[in-house]
């Protein structure tokens, strides 16, 4: 006997109200459709996403279903939801699954799950283990994280409204401070510091080390954290390799990439993505401003030497 195919649809639907016209429509869909095709919806904010370096999901934690179950999801409308239907239809591309609208996928990525997302189904899979979604599926799979997590806005930047949780309580305290912004959940990973690679027009221009102090797990020089030069040479030539490669899917040409080293066996994780990586502020301004000018004069056409 041949399977139903099903449909998800999803939508931006706040409140009681919304959510009940929602799924009123996805009644009178099936209705209409008739027993030939399965149809399932959900509010966006219900789903959740999780990504490491061996797995990548989007997944309704009380539904039960992952969306490589349906052969076709709609988004119907998404409201501020982009960063959330930006990393959807990423995930229909990769798995084959059709989706409306096509134009979803050519919005700008500004935001941390969704360059993780872009990055991982173009290869580069050296991400720590994420969560991003529902509260209370992050509260429940915490403990996967071994007690301790980073917690972070998935639109901030500077090492602000970001957070080392050792506990479900803490979790919850901070969503409940800050209703208005939407989490990451991050694997911590213990270090002495990290890298950010800045990357102009395709090329690494300069490596600054940066190291948290005061016991901060912050390595920002925006919060304190201190900070020097490094040589790029000092640096694995595979790691390099892919911060340019980074830079080059997510189309920046003016980026910084952040880098972290676990301390107990030295393997590398990406961090973050930069499109503003403090050019024209922060540490060693000149030596930023200096590869600046060179990547416009090269960008023109004049040699530097």
């Amino acid at each position: 006997m041949k399977s139903k195919k099903k449909v998800l649809l999803i939508a931006r639907a706040v409140s009681e109200e919304a959510r009940g016209k929602a799924g009123g429509f996805a009644s009178r869909v099936q209705n209409s459709i008739g027993e030939s095709v399965e149809i399932e919806h959900c509010e966006i904010s219900e789903l959740f996403f999780e990504l490491s370096a061996y797995a990548i999901n989007i997944y309704h934690s009380q539904k039960k279903f992952d969306l490589r179950d349906f052969d076709l999801v709609v988004i119907r409308h998404i409201g501020k939801m982009a960063n959330e239907a930006q990393a959807i239809v990423q995930y229909c591309e990769y798995f084959g699954i059709r989706y409306t609208d096509e134009y979803l996928n050519r919005l700008m990525l500004d935001n941390k799950i969704s360059t993780q997302f872009l990055l991982w189904f173009n290869g580069i899979k050296n991400w720590p283990h994420t969560f991003y979604g529902n509260i209370d599926e992050m509260i429940r799979r915490f403990p996967e994280f071994g007690g301790k997590a980073i917690m972070k806005d998935n639109e901030g930047s500077k090492g602000r409204s970001n957070f080392l949780v050792e506990s479900v309580a803490e979790i919850s305290d901070i969503q409940k401070q800050y209703p208005d912004k939407r989490f990451v959940l991050q694997e911590f990973i213990p270090n002495s510091g990290d890298l950010r690679v800045l990357v102009f027009n395709s090329k690494p221009v300069l490596v600054i080390e940066r190291k948290g102090v005061d016991g901060s797990h912050l390595n920002n020089t925006s919060q304190g954290g201190v900070a020097q030069v490094v040589p790029i040479e000092s640096v694995s030539p595979e790691v390099i390799d892919v911060c340019v490669k980074a830079a080059s899917i997510a189309r920046l040409q003016v980026a910084g990439v952040d880098v972290m080293f676990d301390s107990t066996n030295n393997k590398s994780y990406l961090l973050e993505v930069n499109n503003a990586p403090q050019v024209s502020s922060g540490a060693f301004q000149d030596e930023k401003v200096r590869k600046y000018s060179e990547m416009l004069l090269e960008m023109v056409g004049i040699d530097v030497g």
